[in-house]
């Protein structure tokens, strides 16, 4: 991925996260990248109506060392993606490809899901998830499509260390497990997109009961992200309705990663509850198998 790719990821990931000042500088940059670029330090800072050290704080948090090399890295990006794309069936695998290629393809876009992800999932985020998890006994998990993949993973991983999962496919009946469970359990709620309809359904009806919330997300920015708690955000994978992007494994990839980062930082935490279950269900799973 180059340097270019990695400084739009990155503004596209954070800008959820980020104060009301930086925020406004981050949407400006992303709405507007062919003004930005030709702008200097002084001129971003007017158009944002934010001082220029608040600019020079903002490049620095997305990995630039100087307003300069910011400036280069957006230009180089915006001529990146105004290539002309091939049709796809798949992500990155075209039509002519051969198998021996479509598997390299896969395996690499696989890895670098995995590399955006170490990337952008924020420590202090993640142990802030972990604390809102630690202090409930139950987990109430949110998701659609391919995402349920995801939740089901959260379910396996906490019920080994002794927490109670819920994780419900009818959207009704997972705002009746938030509704009953409220001051019991911490929603965690998972969306790539950020937009869908009922995990941002069961978001609203989180707060409403006064239920912490987790959201995995690759819009931290859009409605889940600004409805939970904590969000954990996994790298995007391309624009809404692009070649069904978020319906891929490769986006499923990266949200696996964050709940097994989650899973463990819990698990570490909490030893003394943790150790004995996974002892328990360790005999369990091996009972299951044959010799």
């Amino acid at each position: 991925m180059t340097a270019a790719a990695q400084l739009v990821e990155r503004i596209q990931a954070r800008k959820g996260g980020l104060n009301p000042t930086l925020r406004r500088l981050a949407e400006l940059v992303l709405a507007e990248p062919d003004r930005v670029k030709g702008m200097t330090i002084a001129g971003l800072a007017e158009a944002a109506e934010v001082s220029q050290a608040t600019v020079s704080r903002f490049v620095r948090a997305m990995g630039a060392s100087s307003y300069q090399q910011f400036r280069i890295m957006l230009a180089e990006g915006q001529a990146v993606r105004a290539e002309p794309r091939a049709p796809e069936v798949y992500e990155g695998i075209g039509l002519d490809d051969d198998p021996a290629t479509m598997i390299a393809k896969i395996a690499h876009r696989q890895a670098a899901a995995i590399e955006a992800a170490r990337r952008l999932l924020d420590p202090g985020q993640l142990a802030e998830a972990a604390r809102l998890i630690a202090a409930r006994d139950m987990l109430v998990f949110v998701a659609v499509g391919s995402s349920v993949l995801a939740a089901e993973n959260g379910v396996m991983r906490f019920v080994r260390i002794g927490k109670a999962c819920i994780f419900e496919r009818d959207p009704n009946l997972q705002l009746f497990a938030i509704a009953g469970l409220a001051a019991r359990a911490t929603l965690v709620a998972i969306s790539d997109s950020g937009r869908t309809r009922t995990v941002q359904a069961a978001l609203h009806e989180a707060r409403a009961a006064g239920m912490p919330s987790v959201v995995i997300t690759s819009a931290p920015g859009a409605p889940v992200g600004r409805a939970a708690d904590v969000v954990l955000a996994t790298p995007p994978g391309g624009s809404e309705g692009e070649q069904g992007i978020h319906e891929s494994m490769v986006a499923k990839t990266a949200q696996l990663m964050v709940v097994d980062s989650l899973y463990a930082l819990v698990a570490v935490q909490e030893p003394a509850t943790a150790l004995p279950h996974l002892a328990a269900t360790d005999r369990i799973i091996a009972k299951s198998r044959s010799r």
